[in-house]
């Protein structure tokens, strides 16, 4: 399967934010320590030495805060702004400042994705999508969606993963062998999960939305379901997939 380049940087909002960061808190930092001179010097000379301490302080101690708000907002920005990950047909590569690390393809063991909402009901005031890739010689990268087009990195990550597992795993499967998605477990016979079995002959259908894995089973003239949370299973969309598309 051919996979088109493409590049993800960091948002460009996101490095504004750092170097407005940066820039408020520096000149913040330079003013309080400015005012902090004149209460000084109109401490000294109307008050005398005794008060100068008590009147300079709170300035300084402001400008020592604002400056650190500065310098972390400054390694914040040099750390993003040199931050990408490329894709391309046989591999991603990941760079940072002077070091790059590229994963090809085949190296992926599996990946698992989970996606946070804050907000109220419907009033959503921001959101967090993270993607995990784990290797096949135990690291483990993570990607958040403060990248340009995250989903887009994450679909092509799918993309190259997915087709060449479903084949694997439904070889096994052929096979007598069982397949482990944490929780869950795949055999010839059924769905096994939390101490329960489903048979092939019982699934009606399988969902994933919300963060959750959702098993649809028909138990005589009942219809019963299981959610797992997402979370918890490995490569999730993997296990969906492979449950929709199983041949019994």
């Amino acid at each position: 399967m051919a996979t088109p380049n493409s590049s993800h940087p960091v948002k460009r909002e996101l490095l504004r934010t750092y170097l407005a960061m940066t820039t408020l808190g520096f000149i913040g930092a330079i003013a309080a320590f400015i005012w902090a001179i004149f209460r000084w010097y109109f401490a000294y000379h109307h008050f005398g030495p005794a008060v100068v301490s008590r009147w300079t302080t709170p300035a300084l101690v402001l400008s020592l805060v604002l400056a650190a708000i500065g310098g972390i907002g400054l390694i914040l920005y040099m750390s993003a702004r040199n931050y990408r990950v490329t894709t391309d047909e046989i591999s991603m590569l990941i760079t940072k400042r002077n070091q790059a690390v590229s994963i090809p393809w085949e190296e992926i063991e599996f990946v698992r994705s989970s996606s946070i909402r804050y907000g109220i009901a419907k009033l959503e005031w921001g959101n967090r999508s993270t993607l995990w890739i784990h290797t096949s010689n135990g690291q483990v990268f993570r990607f958040m969606n403060n990248l340009t087009d995250f989903n887009g990195l994450a679909e092509t990550v799918k993309a190259n993963l997915y087709p060449r597992y479903l084949a694997h795993y439904r070889q096994y499967l052929n096979q007598g062998q069982s397949l482990d998605f944490g929780p869950v477990q795949l055999t010839q016979n059924g769905i096994v999960f939390r101490r329960k079995e489903c048979h092939w002959s019982e699934l009606e259908g399988v969902s994933l939305a919300r963060g959750r894995l959702t098993i649809t089973v028909k138990k005589g003239p009942r219809m019963k379901s299981y959610s797992i949370p997402a979370r918890k299973i490995p490569n999730s969309d993997l296990c969906a997939q492979l449950i929709q598309n199983i041949e019994y």
